[in-house]
């Protein structure tokens, strides 16, 4: 196997169906991993399932599975079907997340439980039963790898509790790396800027406006966070663990 493949490996990615997520798994399967999607929608799920089966060869393997990463029995049921469909979990890519534009005195009770819900506790949650699995089934080169924000590291007004949660999941994932690292799992975070998604094209305004403020004159792309997850999952990084690649551009420069 060459640095940058993971071939016949297994990878599970939550939040697969569009965007970042869905640039993640594309990238591991060209790298040679089954793949296992995870989205809420069904019918997401479904067409990205069916669009990557049509590239498979070799015996390559793609499954979707749905499940609400901020609902702890969904998760726990999601897991249960891993250990049924999957002979070992090699990578796993905590993707899914959500966030918005909120100024302080708008920010509402519901806002905080949904966000906190879905980018920390369901992470956390996730990463956890991973593990787990991992722990049950040693392999070489196992690993974590959450999707967090450069918002967790400054202060930009109208993000409050989105960059709370992401500080707060860039500090689990640190202890997760000192715990889990005697075991052979690594656990490591990406963390975009601006990025091109589906869900940035719902504000233009606020999407032109943060890419203006990148150095490198443009916006990232889903791509560019699947090359960094690739690459951290891949057998060239299998002595890093706890690191923070940020992938902006240098937005966090300024």
């Amino acid at each position: 196997m060459s640095e940058s493949t993971l071939g016949g490996e297994w990878a599970v990615v939550t939040g697969a169906s569009k965007g970042i997520g869905r640039a993640i798994a594309e990238r591991m399967f060209e790298s040679g991993a089954n793949v296992v999607l995870v989205a809420r929608s069904r019918d997401d799920i479904d067409a990205a399932t069916a669009e990557l089966c049509t590239r498979a060869s070799n015996g390559q393997a793609v499954i979707g599975l749905t499940a609400d990463v901020a609902d702890r029995a969904s998760v726990a049921a999601l897991f249960d079907e891993l250990h049924r469909r999957i002979p070992q979990l090699h990578h796993f890519v905590a993707n899914a997340g959500t966030g918005r534009v909120t100024p302080f005195f708008e920010l509402d009770a519901d806002e905080v439980d949904e966000v906190v819900a879905l980018n920390f506790t369901g992470t956390i949650h996730c990463m956890q039963l991973a593990a787990k699995m991992m722990r049950e089934h040693p392999i070489d080169n196992a690993c974590i790898v959450v999707v967090s924000s450069i918002r967790g590291l400054g202060a930009v007004p109208g993000r409050l509790i989105y960059a709370a949660t992401k500080a707060g999941i860039n500090q689990a994932v640190r202890v997760a790396a000192a715990e889990l690292a005697p075991l052979g799992i690594r656990a490591n975070i990406v963390s975009p800027g601006i990025t091109e998604t589906p869900l940035t094209a719902q504000n233009p305004e606020v999407f032109a406006e943060m890419t203006a403020m990148v150095p490198m004159g443009r916006a990232g792309q889903p791509r560019d966070l699947a090359e960094a997850v690739n690459f951290l999952c891949s057998p060239a990084a299998r002595f890093i663990t706890g690191l923070n690649m940020i992938v902006d551009g240098g937005e966090s420069l300024r």
